[in-house]
């Protein structure tokens, strides 16, 4: 075996050991114990964070944060590696943001020249936007982690009414428009509830937890499609002109769920959340009467209200 290809495969046999000796090394690569040695040196100053132990229960382990083997990429492949990690740039809050910005100039670091020339001028050429908001997400970390063990979480939720303390067992996240979202099953309410990220002004790990709901099959891709938890969801169906119809194009949920006639008009008849009610209320209201929403009920009575509070809103300012 080569030595480039035996640091390979060295590199790859601790990365699955907790811990191991030279001479267990030795013996697997059936090579001196020198020679380990020195794989083992010069795989420490590439960066491999290698830690040792003397004595009789001695030996080496790999930290925490384990190094990937070298991994070959087409040009191609690479530019496309570079972007998708640079889609990320305009969110204010990833739930790996450093980690991101890590691999990213590692990478860029160790192209060729002529790979970055094209990036560069791909970078002027092509863009992934996303409207920035300037809403931070201190606790999306620790939600992922609280999502992936399916562990109950009390958290300090800032909502339009007043501010309220929660118990909550994570579905996931998910990003839309800039924002980060996070779909549980809210123990006060006894329903999955949505909540914005940058609205949980706290996260607390419970003292005394709570049976888990039986959700920990249920992934976000389930809740964003709307598969499952069929009693959650509620007839959905807007008239729209030809005007309302491009406002809800634009929009990647409506549009999924848009059908266009001949004329040009168009129709929503689907299943919403009781989650998006107030969301769909206020994008409703800024179609105008380019759109009609005829169920679910509680949608139509939340536009109502809201109508009557721009009225009086806009009376007592022209009386005062």
């Amino acid at each position: 075996m080569s030595k480039s290809k035996r640091l390979i495969e060295l590199m790859i046999r601790m990365n699955t050991k907790r811990k191991f000796t030279v001479g267990e090394l030795a013996e697997e690569f059936q090579v001196s114990k020198r020679t380990i040695l020195r794989d083992l040196q010069e795989l420490s100053e590439a960066g491999l964070p290698l830690y040792s132990e003397v004595g009789a229960n001695g030996g080496y382990q790999i930290l925490k944060e384990r190094t990937l083997p070298p991994i070959s990429f087409s040009e191609d492949e690479a530019v496309a590696m570079f972007f998708a990690i640079k889609s990320l740039q305009y969110y204010s809050s990833l739930p790996f943001q450093s980690e991101s910005i890590s691999a990213l100039a590692k990478f860029y670091h160790y192209l060729p020249h002529e790979v970055k020339e094209q990036i560069n001028e791909l970078r002027n050429r092509i863009t992934f936007w996303v409207p920035h908001h300037e809403q931070p997400a201190p606790f999306l970390n620790e939600l992922v982690q609280h999502a992936v063990k399916q562990q109950v979480v009390m958290i300090e939720y800032e909502s339009k009414a007043r501010d309220t303390e929660r118990e909550i067992q994570p579905i996931g996240v998910y990003s839309m428009n800039g924002l980060w979202y996070c779909p549980a099953y809210c123990f006060q309410e006894e329903e999955i509830r949505l909540f914005r990220v940058d609205r949980i002004k706290g996260l607390y790990s419970t003292d005394k937890q709570k049976p888990r709901k039986e959700i920990t099959k249920y992934t976000i891709q389930q809740f964003l499609k709307g598969d499952g938890q069929e009693g959650e969801l509620l007839p959905f169906v807007v008239q729209l002109t030809r005007g309302g119809v491009k406002r809800c194009e634009s929009d990647v949920w409506l549009s999924k769920t848009l059908t266009v006639h001949e004329d040009g008009t168009g129709r929503i008849d689907a299943k919403i959340r009781h989650s998006f009610i107030s969301w769909a209320a206020l994008f409703f209201l800024s179609c105008g009467p380019d759109a009609v929403v005829e169920q679910p009920e509680i949608l139509v009575q939340e536009i109502k209200e809201k109508l009557e509070q721009m009225v009086y809103n806009y009376q007592n300012r022209c009386h005062s």
